[in-house]
């Protein structure tokens, strides 16, 4: 029996209600694709941020959300800027989906038959290439998608669409009811190399406990994420630091935000990572680390951003820990899968689109990891 198409109008929003209890699903995608995640990123690095609604016409009810980001010149981070893909800066970059993060889809009513779905994703792109060419950009740019989102993008009709690896995803799931157990599940090579880590620790005289994020001075960890900036090129204040530590405890809520501490003998914090629970699973944000005091060389990094979350994660029932991108030979021989992402260009078919023509490199040996399946892809 074939059943009657439903129509659906867009509407254009320019903020969005990071606390509203309706529409739950929006959520639902994953945790760089929620209204809390996507409201922190608000106005960040010169991008200004609207949404298109896709609504049904009869109902009124929300269908779709995508929101969408411009800025001129982009990101100065490479990992979500044209640049690194074409080879040149282009003058406005119209970013679709979530601006930053690792994973990102257009948002959908669970639900819906797959015309209504396919007439609403046409008619929500429609809109958003509109509005790309309002702003003097040629094309959007949808970044850090699954396969199965990329695929559903690049297949609907009336575009001109090319897909291009980006990086992967790095997550760790539990192997076991204990942390011993998980350890012990683990392939030979990567067992023995976490044993190694969990050995230099001790005998460094470090030792991990968890916090509540709302029970810790913020300024306790600025001067340690200054430094890990510093290691990776980037200038960054202390007040920078409490400024986005403080974005960070916005887009969780109590328990949610936990912070992972080692301390040297001391009692003083070494290192500390602070993570996010979102759906079943925590997605680390931060990591800091004090170099200047001699840290950082007896598996300080693995502690505080995988071995203590993992042991969270098994303690609460959460299915994995998300490790985010890069470092991903050394997350793959403490077990982490790697998870493949895609970035496509989508223009209005009778457009060219740019060639991408990628630059990774400042990536070193995380650059050939871009291309790879979901796998833990270090061989025993």
């Amino acid at each position: 029996m074939d059943h009657p198409l439903t129509s659906f109008v867009v509407s254009e929003r320019s903020r969005l209600d990071a606390s509203g209890t309706d529409e739950s699903w929006l959520d639902e995608g994953g945790f760089y694709t929620s209204r809390r995640w996507t409201v922190s990123q608000e106005g960040d690095r010169g991008f200004s941020t609207a949404y298109l609604v896709g609504h049904d016409e009869e109902t009124g009810r929300t269908a779709a959300l995508v929101p969408f980001h411009m800025a001129h010149g982009g990101d100065s981070n490479p990992l979500y800027n044209e640049t690194t893909l074409l080879g040149r800066t282009p003058d406005i970059q119209l970013l679709a989906g979530s601006r930053t993060g690792y994973d990102n889809r257009m948002l959908l009513r669970p639900g819906l038959s797959g015309a209504d779905r396919s007439r609403l994703m046409t008619t929500l792109c429609t809109r958003l290439l509109e509005r790309a060419e309002e702003y003097g950009a040629r094309h959007v740019s949808w970044w850090y998608l699954p396969d199965e989102e990329a695929r559903e993008l690049g297949e609907l009709p009336g575009f001109a669409t090319v897909t291009t690896p980006c990086l992967p995803t790095a997550a760790v799931r539990p192997r076991g009811a204990t942390f011993d157990a998980h350890v012990a599940a683990l392939p030979a090579s990567r067992r023995s190399l976490v044993r190694r880590d969990l050995k230099r620790l001790t005998a460094g005289g470090y030792r991990t406990r968890t916090l509540p994020a709302e029970s810790v001075p913020l300024e306790r960890y600025a001067p340690l994420v200054v430094q890990v900036q510093v290691r990776h090129g980037e200038e960054l204040s202390e007040e920078g630091a409490v400024r986005y530590l403080r974005r960070c405890l916005s887009i969780g809520s109590g328990d949610d935000v936990v912070i992972t501490e080692v301390l040297d003998k001391q009692e003083r914090p070494a290192a500390f990572a602070l993570g996010i629970i979102h759906d079943g699973t925590l997605h680390m944000r931060v990591f800091g680390c004090d170099y200047r005091a001699g840290h950082g060389t007896s598996g300080e990094y693995f502690e505080a951003t995988v071995y203590e979350p993992l042991r969270i994660a098994l303690e609460r029932g959460l299915d994995a820990v998300h490790l985010g991108v890069t470092s991903y030979r050394a997350k793959s021989l403490r077990g982490a899968e790697l998870r493949p992402r895609w970035t496509l260009l989508m223009s209005r078919s009778e457009q060219n689109l740019p060639t991408p023509s990628p630059d990774w490199s400042f990536l070193g040996d995380d650059e050939r990891f871009l291309a790879g399946g979901p796998s833990e892809v270090i061989p025993c």
